[in-house]
């Protein structure tokens, strides 16, 4: 008697997890966090143009560095 009693236990423990997973998966909604205010993004951050060589005065700098002609091959 025992045994059938810990089974029907253990039978219903299942079904009711299967149910409240179902449950739970059907009533999720996502939600966009449209909120930016704590780590969002900094208040000046509209785009600024790269110095040229010849707008810093006195100091010389190397040209901007090209992109390959060639794939990214490690050899």
């Amino acid at each position: 008697m025992t045994e059938d009693t810990r089974q029907t236990e253990r039978r219903l423990q299942k079904e009711l997890a299967k149910v409240k997973a179902l449950n739970r998966n059907k009533d999720a909604k996502i939600k966009k966090n449209r909120n930016l205010d704590i780590a969002g993004i900094p208040m000046d951050s509209s785009p600024k143009p790269i110095p040229a060589s010849t707008d810093i005065p006195d100091v010389i700098s190397l040209p901007p560095k090209r992109r390959g002609r060639k794939e990214n091959i490690p050899f």
